[in-house]
């Protein structure tokens, strides 16, 4: 699919301001210069410095005769259609089941899923799977201290 530069950066413009306003709000943290707004504070920034980066590259550019999108030849082909699908589905499952499985099972199972579906062999898919949760639970549980749902290991919580 390819999207003309001007619509995206105009999107990732919004986004970023979107995403900045809602973070001001955020309450500060007493006795500390850095608060919760602060890391999506700092996305949000990037995303609308980016997008103007976007924007103004795309000025040269004339739209494409056809429209502002064209698809790609992916688009008639259903395991391409079934992979997109798969990951707007284990996002809507993250959130919907998380907190009763838990964020290590499910998270390794969807991305094993998605693994597969991209076309990843699946020796290496499980084994990717496998150490990218252990890896992104280990960032966010444990050095940044991110609550992340137990669920069915809430015993073995630590």
């Amino acid at each position: 699919m390819r999207i003309h530069d001007a619509i995206s950066g105009l999107f990732f413009m919004l986004l970023g301001a979107v995403v900045l306003a809602i973070a001001s709000g955020f309450p500060k943290m007493p006795g500390q210069d850095v608060g919760p707004a602060m890391f999506p504070g700092a996305t949000a920034a990037l995303l609308v410095v980016f997008g103007l980066m976007l924007v103004v590259k795309s000025r040269g550019r004339p739209f494409a005769i056809r429209g502002l999108v064209a698809l790609g030849p992916w688009a008639s082909s259903p395991r391409h259609i079934m992979a997109a699908l798969s990951i707007v589905l284990g996002c809507v499952a993250y959130i919907l089941f998380s907190n009763r499985v838990g964020f290590l099972p499910l998270t390794a199972l969807l991305l094993l899923v998605w693994h597969l579906s991209l076309g990843v062999r699946p020796a290496f898919a499980l084994l990717s799977a496998a150490l990218t949760t252990l890896v992104v639970w280990g960032l966010f549980y444990k050095v940044l201290g991110v609550p992340l749902p137990w669920g069915v290991f809430k015993s073995y919580a630590f």
